[in-house]
């Protein structure tokens, strides 16, 4: 593990950090890309964690790339692979059936605002700020935002803020669905890991079918459609529903199992 990039799990709940105060946790930032990824396959490897949070320290959650770098590249293998490491992390966590909640204190730019749109909830502090600010620079925008930000945004809010570079505040981003949940300043990660402990303890089966219809490109009513009958009765054969049903009658909490 990266030493910029922390890990601490609470049961079925696993928090990462980005921690370069230097690089105002910056997705270029040495160490940051390879630490996420480490602290991202892990979670991924391990059945009994259910929901990464996901945030950056120092009232930051991420400035973006790093220009100091970017600037230099001038071979398009180093920038291909420099760009493709970045994206396959986000590439796991959109294609995942586990569930990422990101927690955003200030600036979430550039590539941050595809970490944070990638993760399936967003909490956003109350000074939280969202700039796609790769067109400020003469860049077009990559960390997965060309699918993540209209997805959540719809296409003509997506298109003004990945073409203008303008930066938009907290309410703006909760208007809009970049942002679901908000929180007070310094509180985002509280409120974060509250809320991946509620996820946890739902029906991983389930929650799974919801993100897998998001991550795909289903085209046509009609297929929608078909593709919700099969899901539906999939889950409903499931234990976890036999056990959600059941709970309900009894008027207690279900204990989900993923089976």
């Amino acid at each position: 593990m990266s030493d910029v990039v922390r890990t601490e799990a609470e049961g079925p709940v696993l928090t990462v950090t980005v921690d370069s105060p230097d690089y105002r946790n910056s997705m270029g930032a040495p160490g940051v890309r390879e630490g996420l990824a480490a602290a991202v396959d892990g979670f991924e490897a391990d059945e009994k964690q259910r929901v990464l949070v996901l945030t950056g320290a120092n009232g930051t959650f991420s400035a973006g790339g790093n220009l100091r770098v970017l600037k230099d590249l001038r071979s398009r293998s180093q920038m291909e692979e420099r760009i493709t490491k970045g994206g396959g992390t986000i590439g796991v966590i959109l294609r995942s059936d586990k569930l990422y909640v990101a927690a955003v204190e200030g600036p979430a730019f550039g590539a941050g605002i595809g970490l944070a749109a990638a993760c399936d909830l967003v909490i956003a502090a109350s000074g939280a700020r969202f700039c796609a600010a790769q067109i400020r620079v003469g860049a077009s925008p990559d960390a997965g935002m060309f699918w993540s930000v209209p997805r959540r945004m719809g296409r003509a809010a997506a298109k003004r803020l990945l073409l203008t570079g303008e930066e938009i505040d907290q309410p703006t981003a909760l208007a809009h669905g970049l942002a679901d949940y908000s929180a007070p300043d310094g509180g985002a990660l509280e409120a974060a890991q509250a809320l991946a402990r509620k996820l946890a303890s739902g029906p991983p089966l389930a929650q799974a079918t919801v993100k897998r219809f998001f991550a795909q490109d289903i085209a046509g009513m009609d297929a929608v459609l078909d593709w919700e009958r099969d899901t539906a009765i999939d889950n409903f054969m499931t234990d976890d529903f036999r056990e959600g049903a059941a709970a309900f009658l009894e008027k207690r909490r279900p204990a989900f199992r993923g089976a």
